[in-house]
């Protein structure tokens, strides 16, 4: 339960919009498993419900999705490839790849 509320509500009360900066693995995952979870849930119980829950969750899913491809080494651009349906692969792979060091982060 402590990791729904550090990694799910975080994104979705404080980073909403947040383009800008990186997001680890870990923040995306948990907030891709628990959207997952939660609209699974809406849908057996009333699914509209599950459809409101996902429209209010389209900004902040597309903001970590910027934020993790930009942590990964790559272009928030390449959410763009999502629109073609194959494009969600290549963002799901990219997005499960590990961080990219900078200059300015590596151990010394």
């Amino acid at each position: 339960m402590e990791s729904f509320k550090k990694y799910f509500l975080q994104v979705v009360n404080k980073k909403y919009i947040a383009f800008e900066g990186k997001a680890d693995r870990a923040e995306f995952w948990y907030f891709v498993l628990y959207s997952f979870i939660i609209s699974f849930v809406l849908g057996l119980v009333f699914a509209p419900l599950a459809g409101l829950f996902n429209l209010a969750i389209l900004l902040p899913s597309l903001s970590i999705s910027a934020r993790r491809l930009r942590d990964a080494g790559h272009s928030p651009w390449w959410l763009l490839t999502t629109i073609f349906g194959i494009g969600v692969l290549i963002v799901i792979v990219l997005c499960a790849l590990p961080s990219k060091t900078t200059s300015h982060t590596k151990a010394k």
